[in-house]
């Protein structure tokens, strides 16, 4: 005779069909959404508010007029855009973002002469309105050249050498680090138009630095920040 096996019973929490009750849910360790949240805030202030005012202590010391035509005005900015930029390739290196943010697209050349052809004549348009010649705002021109320095003077080529990589390591400083952590929790048309901001914010001492006793402030540096910020930002 074989030997039958009891059937285990029946517990009070199960159906009649003898299917198993489900499993209660695990609490949660935390909150996923939240954390997350709340570290790109901070991430996003932290990189808006740190690199704005350093910039603003730079440029206050570059732009000083004593500093005017000298070299320690470029090495200045230089070596601050290029330990903040450092950080700022770290930093999308981490997130995985390296390579596609210097991948280049199509069209990038067209767009590139199209934006410089567009902004040499916005230029142009404010020195003929703006500070036209004969005019007391001619001044702040003339207090933005003699800052540079003497454009015929030996070894000019190479500060603009300079001037064009200190260029693109700001630009990627302010939309590689600044901008893409301010879209991380304002999106991408907030974060543009509070980077620009910033951007002009940060060149706000050469109001004052570059002004002129009769014209007064100088704003033709925080127009250009801005204006140049709204167009690469794009």
């Amino acid at each position: 005779r074989s030997r039958g096996v009891a059937a285990p019973p029946m517990s009070d929490e199960s159906d009649a069909s003898g299917a198993a009750p489900p499993e209660p849910a695990a609490a949660p360790a935390g909150d996923p959404v939240v954390a997350p949240r709340r570290s790109a805030v901070g991430e996003a202030i932290s990189a808006s508010v740190g690199v704005t005012l350093a910039t603003g202590i730079v440029m206050t010391f570059a732009f000083d007029p004593r500093r005017a035509g000298t070299q320690a005005m470029l090495i200045a900015i230089g070596l601050f855009y290029a330990l903040i930029g450092a950080f700022t390739l770290r930093r999308l290196a981490q997130r995985g973002e390296l390579r596609q943010s210097f991948r280049p697209a199509g069209g990038d050349l067209t767009l590139g002469a199209v934006v410089a052809g567009a902004l040499y004549g916005v230029a142009h348009l404010v020195d003929q309105t703006v500070a036209t010649h004969g005019s007391l705002r001619e001044a702040w021109i003339m207090r933005v050249y003699l800052q540079l320095g003497d454009p015929e003077a030996p070894g000019r080529m190479l500060v603009g050498g300079a001037v064009f990589v200190i260029a693109a390591m700001e630009e990627l400083v302010w939309r590689g680090l600044v901008m893409r952590s301010l879209e991380a929790v304002a999106g991408p048309r907030r974060a543009l138009v509070i980077t620009s901001l910033l951007f002009a914010t940060a060149h706000a001492p050469t109001l004052y630095l570059l002004g002129d006793a009769t014209a007064g402030p100088n704003p033709l540096i925080v127009l250009a920040a801005l204006g140049c910020g709204t167009v690469w930002g794009l």
